[in-house]
């Protein structure tokens, strides 16, 4: 463990106060009454590294939150991934697209909770840069495990909200006078944010537990990808392909053990026997089922793929058989192989390179990126000779299947290509273009007047 065991019982104390400080945006909350003020949060390596640790305490405290299964479970309800049993209306307004600025769980586990997060890290950031008790090398650290947490949370709110209010500091009376920063304003720290966490991080982390170098390039070769920049993010994605630092498991039911040579980032989940999130969402515990894989989605394995075979099971429950996420099998208690939650893996950086590829009119090397994820399932390879076209649709196919279920990349893919009108229409629900946005909460338009609501929610 990478605290002593003095420093883990301050982890507590720190994360509380971190947290009052970054809900004073919201609500006025009196100083804490303990003797550990952020005066000396900051104060050496041990208090610091503590400070930090509670950020990933409070992201990893419960499951369904912003970075901790919510971005699994919630945009793949929006799109055309997930069925769901008599869940509350609160979810049953993401499947059906039609989510009101009043929903509990758009404000308190995706709004509320990823600028609780951002504000946590501007903190450390404004403490750890005032710092004069914290070593140089281990500051250098921190501040770019914070950068790239911060740019994580911006990269999530920008798509599921467009322009959003980018708060890069402490400042309560500021904060809340912000209005909504542009998407593009918000991609550029975004990059800014990961440019200098790759320079700031360390190459390797034991089982890849805290962000590295290599974690913050593969978050941004997505951000390129997602804004376009083709080149830029083949290139990136190149760096961490070939780091030799990761490659893909060539047995998919270990890809997601804490193990795993194919994951790039994870964080270790904190609660009581607990392993990830999305085990303990998706995996039915006494044949009670909430969610399981739509139709429109098993459809489209094709024959013999290992991923239908090992990443999708079976429950029947009565007369009918259902088929759930099976890519993390454990939901409690201690396992004989643990599962953490994997935030970013290298057969994602594969896929990124394709498409860019075959955006730049390279099919020969998307093809061949492609197919290295195709041969891990044993599938058929795909031939050099198709179209940049083509092989496109073959890409959003084959993204579809290897991330479904996985931090909302079938939602985000849908939107970000244009696709989203063309597909979601046929999903039964009463599909607008303007629910391709979530709606800003409606209790957040009321303590930040600036903000204004997305279309489609006046």
């Amino acid at each position: 463990m990478w605290l002593n065991r003095c420093t883990f019982f301050c982890l507590i104390s720190i994360t509380c106060i971190l947290s009052i400080t970054g809900c004073k945006k919201l609500v006025h909350v009196d100083e804490p009454g303990d003797s550990l003020t952020m005066s000396t949060v900051f104060s050496n390596d041990s208090l610091a590294q503590a400070a930090v640790a509670g950020l990933y305490v409070k992201i990893m405290s419960s499951p369904k939150l912003f970075l901790n299964g919510g971005m699994s479970l919630y945009p793949a309800l929006s799109a055309d991934e997930l069925q769901r049993a008599n869940l509350p209306n609160f979810e049953d307004q993401f499947f059906n697209n039609s989510i009101s600025p009043t929903n509990t769980l758009l404000n308190t586990n995706l709004w509320k909770a990823a600028y609780t997060y951002i504000y946590q890290c501007n903190i450390c950031m404004e403490g750890l840069q005032k710092s004069t008790g914290v070593s140089a090398a281990l500051k250098k650290q921190l501040l770019g495990e914070v950068q790239f947490v911060r740019a994580l949370c911006y990269h999530y709110l920008v798509n599921l909200f467009g322009d959003v209010p980018l708060a890069l500091g402490t400042n309560a009376d500021v904060n809340a006078m912000l209005s909504r920063a542009p998407v593009d304003q918000v991609y550029q720290q975004i990059v800014a944010d990961l440019t200098n966490a790759s320079e700031e991080l360390p190459d390797y982390y034991n089982l890849h537990t805290r962000p590295t170098k290599y974690a913050a390039q593969a978050l941004l070769a997505r951000v390129y990808l997602y804004t376009r920049q083709w080149g830029k993010a083949a290139e990136i994605a190149s760096i961490v392909i070939n780091s030799s630092r990761f490659w893909l498991e060539p047995e998919l039911n270990n890809v997601f053990t804490a193990g795993s040579n194919e994951i790039i980032f994870q964080w270790v989940p904190v609660g009581d026997r607990m392993n990830s999130a999305e085990g303990f969402i998706f995996v039915p515990v006494n044949q009670k089922l909430n969610y399981w894989l739509s139709k429109d989605l098993l459809d489209v394995f094709e024959s013999g793929d290992l991923r239908r075979l090992k990443w999708v099971n079976p429950v029947t429950i009565g007369t009918t058989t259902y088929y759930y996420p099976y890519k993390y099998k454990v939901i409690t208690s201690p396992p004989p192989i643990h599962e953490y939650n994997v935030v970013l893996r290298l057969a994602e950086q594969y896929l990124i390179r394709a498409e860019a590829y075959a955006q730049l009119n390279r099919v020969d090397s998307a093809v061949n990126d492609l197919n290295a994820i195709r041969s891990r399932a044993e599938l058929p390879v795909f031939s050099t000779t198709i179209s940049a076209d083509e092989c496109l649709v073959r890409i959003e196919q084959e993204r579809r299947i290897e991330l479904f279920a996985e931090w909302g990349h079938r939602w985000f893919d849908l939107k970000r290509t244009n696709r989203a009108n063309a597909v979601l229409n046929s999903k039964g629900s009463s599909w607008s273009t303007d629910d391709q946005l979530y709606p800003i909460p409606a209790s957040e338009l009321l303590l930040a007047p600036n903000l204004g609501q997305n279309p489609g929610y006046e």
